[in-house]
């Protein structure tokens, strides 16, 4: 049985994708885009490598649009913007929750991705490791772990990246525009008292600088080739502060509180001769919030339950210059404030089944404020328009409940087995949108997101670990789903589909038919559509929701032929699907083909490594103009670490 947190996840009754420390750098998962590509039905659209933005079973990709998050990513309990993740590091496990999560503190709509970084040790001790790759990819990083008495340990995990990226500039005669440079940072103190409370202090700090030459016609994307006549700035950075306490009063009373804060920014400026026009934005958020949660059981009766809150604001100004013909240039600052109140009462009826349901309780408010719009031109006639709005605010109370029934039976003979079926009501909140340009849009705002969601999973597993299998079918009815697209004005605006749809399967398969070798297998199935979307003069009813592929699966596997020697592989196949957000442009089906080799001796490790060894190309964003981003190519390297 595999555990992770606090749950047994064999009997964890979601749709989950578990990757511990060691799954991660075995396949060299090192942004969430990376993840994104290698589990079943979850996908992502960027504007650069670092700032994937996630979608789960075909919802997402709204969050540099506005703030509502369809998919949370949590960094040791605090939400944070996808987009704001750059590199991960010194992580413990991510764990990707497919489908609404009521009862996780944060509201999921379509899912969560939550990280937890690594625990101080209780023996002094670090690594180093550097590692040098394609593209003058140089990266350095250090971890070490400080007891300072016996129930008090402190960690600190250090490093720094620069890259030349895979970009070259033909016009410029430069192979840097899409490069970067950045350091990352993390301190955690872990603290258990005498009571048996463990406390959980971090503070995260990811810097990072780059240049923005992505976007390219096709042709000269696929060859990750450009034109353009400077290289556009693309700047991240984030701040996190996170405290954690758990507690177990008895085995029936668990007592679980998160409190914590992100700063996170993104400067991001195209290159001039993509739009002709410079054009970019800036994009601070702040935001700060936590949850208490109270979990406990009695006879054939247990619970959970508990309060969460958290208040964030974004500024979201944007510039278009194309000087003399037009410019534009936008302000808003956006602020939203939620509480929630949730529980589950579970019920274990009979001998191997247990009933439960849950409510949560979602209030909202909602505010756009500081909004000016100035539109102006010289040339073939000079004209200039300038507008404002007051304070627009609103609010919105969601009860929205769920059942599930867990089917649970005793281990028969080596097998272990565990069923679902589950109901949740799942809600966006409504906002505004903050980059239109003219008021009378801008000031009404997108309504509220809801879905009706099914999902039926079973698991079958060995109970010596040897094999697992793991099937979930699920079925969304969506109602006024939040949509990135663009009116007949070219206003970039948040619509709202009428009505939608998703649904499809995940599987995994995991067997170790020898001690040394470990098989893995995954796929997914969704079709995303929308069934009555008419915006900006254009019908979408009926058409795919772009950025989701039909069909996703792959195998990986890990051998360990001698001591101190091991080989991972992974081939994994994304079928066909639209860029995101609004191109008729496709990409085609294409495979991943990754491997690692690492040696080890007593304290030295020495991998060679290979991402993307079929230089498959494809591409991750698309402009209605034609523009597109492409993914990274092709990408060799080796890494070197020492652990004293």
């Amino acid at each position: 049985m595999t555990v992770w947190g606090k749950r047994a996840a064999f009997v964890n009754p979601t749709s989950t994708t578990h990757l511990s420390a060691q799954d991660i750098q075995a396949y060299r998962m090192q942004t969430l885009g990376d993840i994104a590509e290698r589990v079943p039905n979850l996908s992502f659209t960027n504007t650069t490598p670092n700032n994937p933005v996630l979608m789960v079973r075909g919802l997402g990709g709204t969050e540099d649009e506005g703030p509502v998050l369809y998919t949370p990513v949590l960094i040791d309990g605090i939400p944070v913007p996808s987009f704001a993740m750059g590199q991960m590091f010194d992580f413990s496990n991510v764990d990707v929750m497919r489908g609404p999560q009521l009862t996780e503190g944060v509201n999921a709509f379509g899912g969560m991705v939550s990280a937890q970084s690594r625990d101080p040790g209780n023996r002094l001790g670090g690594a180093l490791d550097f590692e040098y790759g394609t593209g003058n990819r140089k990266r350095a990083t250090f971890s070490g772990d400080l007891p300072i008495d016996a129930s008090t340990s402190l960690r600190l995990s250090v490093g720094g990246e620069t890259a030349d990226g895979y970009i070259h500039n033909r016009a410029l005669d430069r192979r840097d525009t899409g490069g970067w440079h950045g350091w990352f940072g993390r301190i955690k103190l872990l603290h258990k008292d005498s009571a048996g409370g463990e406390w959980r202090f971090s503070l995260h700090h990811m810097l990072n600088h780059g240049g923005n030459d992505f976007f390219e016609t096709p042709q000269h994307a696929r060859n990750h080739v450009s034109y353009n006549t400077s290289e556009g700035v693309n700047d991240t950075e984030y701040l996190i502060g996170s405290a954690q306490y758990h507690r177990r009063f008895s085995q029936r009373l668990i007592l679980d509180v998160t409190f914590g804060g992100a700063s996170t920014d993104w400067r991001y400026s195209n290159p001039y001769s993509v739009f002709s026009a410079n054009s970019g934005f800036t994009l601070p958020t702040r935001q700060i919030g936590g949850s208490v949660m109270l979990s406990g059981s009695s006879g054939t009766l247990d619970w959970k339950g508990g309060i969460y809150g958290q208040q964030a604001k974004r500024w979201a100004p944007y510039t278009f210059d194309m000087t003399p013909y037009y410019a534009s240039r936008t302000t808003a600052t956006l602020g939203t404030a939620n509480v929630a109140f949730m529980g589950e009462l579970g019920w274990h009826f009979a001998k191997s089944w247990r009933l439960v349901p849950s409510l949560r309780i979602e209030h909202v408010d909602s505010s756009l404020s500081n909004w000016t719009s100035s539109m102006s031109g010289d040339t073939p006639y000079a004209y200039s328009m300038q507008e404002s709005l007051p304070r627009q605010t609103l609010s919105k109370t969601a009860p929205l409940p769920g059942l599930k029934v867990e089917y649970n039976p005793q281990p028969s003979g080596q097998l272990s087995q565990f069923g679902w079926l589950s109901y949740s009501r799942s809600f966006l909140p409504p906002n505004y949108s903050p980059y239109g340009s003219y008021s009378s849009t801008v000031s009404a705002p997108y309504a509220s997101s809801y879905g009706n969601n099914l999902e039926l999973g079973y698991r079958l597993g060995d109970l010596t670990g040897r094999w697992s299998v793991e099937a979930t079918g699920f079925a969304n009815f969506l109602s006024n789903l939040q949509v990135s697209a663009t009116n007949g004005a070219g206003e970039s605006l948040i619509g709202t589909a009428g009505t939608a749809h998703s649904r499809g399967v995940e599987a995994t398969a995991h067997w170790k038919p020898l001690n040394t070798l470990q098989l893995n297998a995954f796929l997914g199935l969704t079709y995303a559509a929308y069934d009555r979307f008419v915006f900006g003069g254009s019908d979408y009813s009926g058409k795919q929701m772009a950025g989701t592929p039909r069909s996703n699966f792959g195998f990986s596997g890990e051998w360990h032929p001698v001591p101190g020697w091991a080989v991972n592989a992974s081939v994994v196949r994304r079928g066909r699907t639209t860029l995101y957000p609004s191109s008729s442009i496709q990409n085609a089906p294409y495979i991943l083909v990754d491997a690692q080799i690492e040696k080890r001796w007593k304290h030295w490790n020495v991998v060679l490594y290979g991402h993307n060894l079929t230089n498959s190309s494809y591409f991750t964003r698309g402009l209605s103009g034609g523009y597109v981003v492409a993914a990274n190519p092709r990408q060799l390297g080796f890494r070197v670490g020492v652990n004293f």
